[in-house]
């Protein structure tokens, strides 16, 4: 009884070894996802654009409110009666004003919100392709990890295929 006990115990970790023997290698690499976003080509050219966007949306809101501020300062020095009638058409345009402000914001927000998810949607893509085509069985996002092997970092090679990706 004890024999066959120690046999089936000696059986089970000779078959535990040689499953261990048979089992693949898992190939793991790692990328810096914030890296790759912040010096991807087309992330620094839409941030120009916007902030020419921004620059232009500013303009036009600072002479809007110069505009209103002129007329503030008209309303002041009129009679009463066509004060009335100024303080209607200013409170109009001071509505416009706050409504042309939100909008802005708005627009400006949402094309940013569709811009990075494109961007986003890009790198993704792209480090799905190469691990795809280099094998790997798992990818990390190196901004998380803790601690890795530098053979593993793949975030150059990312970043490379990206940026070749936007000149052509």
């Amino acid at each position: 009884m004890k024999r066959t006990i120690i046999s089936l115990v000696a059986f089970l970790i000779i078959c535990s070894f040689c499953s261990i023997s048979h089992a693949k290698e898992l190939k793991i690499g790692c990328v810096n996802f914030l890296q790759v976003f912040n010096e991807y080509k087309k992330t620094k050219d839409y941030d120009d654009a916007l902030n020419k966007k921004t620059d232009e949306k500013e303009k036009q809101l600072k002479d809007k409110g110069a505009e209103l501020e002129k007329m503030q300062s008209r309303l002041s020095v009129l009679k009463e009666k066509e004060k009335e009638k100024e303080q209607l058409k200013f409170d109009q345009a001071e509505k416009e004003f706050q409504q042309l402000r939100r909008q802005s914001l708005l627009d400006l927000r949402k094309e940013r919100d569709e811009k990075m998810k494109e961007i986003i949607d890009d790198i993704e893509k792209t480090i799905k392709d190469y691990a795809q085509k280099n094998n790997f069985d798992l990818i990390l996002r190196g901004d998380t990890v803790l601690y890795g092997n530098k053979n593993i970092d793949i975030t150059n090679d990312i970043l490379k295929l990206v940026n070749a990706s936007v000149k052509k």
